[in-house]
């Protein structure tokens, strides 16, 4: 048994392999157990405390110390092994990446758990909506710059020149910023929303001839679910271009219908129409109670009349139904009172 353990492969024993692959398996049992001690026991004593401080700590064990313990056992273990000069330097530098991508891991968990326990609250309590838009848009920045860093770091440890490559990409941010105006138009646009809070999620709004629910905000585009059910993806330098109307913060929709009478309608049945279509908006629920009935002119073939009411926010929730109602109630009246519409029509005079 002695010599099979002793057996040489690639310079190192066999046992020198078992002692390092048992040293990364013991590392990971004890990550393991930090990770459940985390979620079962210090989690809910942190729970119970009024400061947030251990909150914050306590999120840091989950996930970047289970790697750190893997890191430090990776370090003892591969010392272990009889590795040639070049290939020690090879995994001394994998080692350095790992400890910094784990450095930047835990900055962005600490970062994240600062806005999620001090900064969230504070927004939640305020009348606007920026913990719904702007925090979440805050973490993904500040998680980019912190990746960013640590690229950077990472690049000077390898042996290149960090300094350069900052200064180029100094260079060429004129070039990188005129290839993509469309992407910081937008990115602008973005921020223009967020500042002056045309609108929430949850509004209905009417952009250029686009119409229905703001679904999601981001930092390039705006979704909006139209009311055929389809999603529209707006940039938000279109949306900070275009006319853009709050449908959600009107206190009634005016409705503006136009339509013609029979060119033999006398001012009798005229005044019964007036009367007709008064009478059916007082009795539509989700309209306003008084309208504008006006005979505005002379067609082709009718005399035009200008019907003007107001649907209630209310009734905009069944905006569809109301106009239904209406329409149906008028229909009938107009019926009853033998009331004809205008339809186009033709008379020949011929002369004997």
């Amino acid at each position: 048994m002695v010599p099979f353990i002793n057996t040489i492969i690639l310079g190192n024993t066999l046992a020198q392999y078992l002692i390092f692959i048992g040293v990364l398996a013991g590392a990971v049992l004890v990550g393991k157990a930090i990770t459940w001690m985390s979620k079962n026991v210090l989690k809910r004593v942190a729970a119970k405390t009024e400061t947030k401080a251990d909150d914050i700590l306590v999120g840091l064990f989950e996930g970047p110390v289970l790697f750190s313990v893997f890191l430090v056992a990776l370090y003892f273990a591969h010392n272990i092994l009889t590795l040639s000069d070049t290939v020690r330097a090879v995994v001394d530098q994998l080692l350095t990446v790992l400890v910094i991508l784990n450095a930047a891991w835990y900055l962005t968990r600490f970062l994240g758990s600062v806005l999620t326990h001090y900064v969230e609250p504070l927004a939640s309590k305020s009348s606007t909506d920026l913990d719904d838009h702007l925090l979440p848009v805050m973490k993904r920045v500040v998680n980019i710059l912190v990746v960013i860093v640590a690229a950077i770091i990472i690049i000077d440890k390898l042996g290149y020149n960090a300094s350069s490559l900052v200064a180029g990409l100094g260079i060429g941010g004129l070039a990188f910023a005129l290839a993509a105006q469309d992407l910081l138009g937008n990115l602008f646009g973005g921020i223009a929303i967020f500042a002056d809070k045309p609108f929430r999620i949850g509004d209905t709004v009417r952009i250029g001839d686009i119409e229905g629910t703001v679904k999601e905000i981001g930092l390039r585009t705006t979704r909006i679910e139209t009311y055929s059910g389809t999603l529209v993806i707006l940039p938000n330098r279109k949306v900070a271009d275009n006319n853009l109307e709050n449908i959600s913060k009107e206190k009634a929709r005016r409705v503006v219908v136009k339509f013609g009478l029979d060119m033999s309608t006398g001012k009798k049945k005229l005044d019964e129409v007036k009367v007709i279509l008064r009478r059916d908006v007082k009795q539509t629920k989700g309209l306003r109670p008084e309208c504008t009935v006006s005979f505005t002119g002379f067609d082709d073939n009718s005399l035009t009349l200008t019907f003007i009411y107001w649907i209630t926010k209310e009734g905009l929730d069944d905006y569809w139904g109301v106009q239904d109602r209406l329409y149906t109630a008028i229909n009938a009246d107009f019926e009853k009172a033998k009331i004809r519409l205008a339809f186009p029509t033709r008379t020949l005079y011929v002369k004997k």
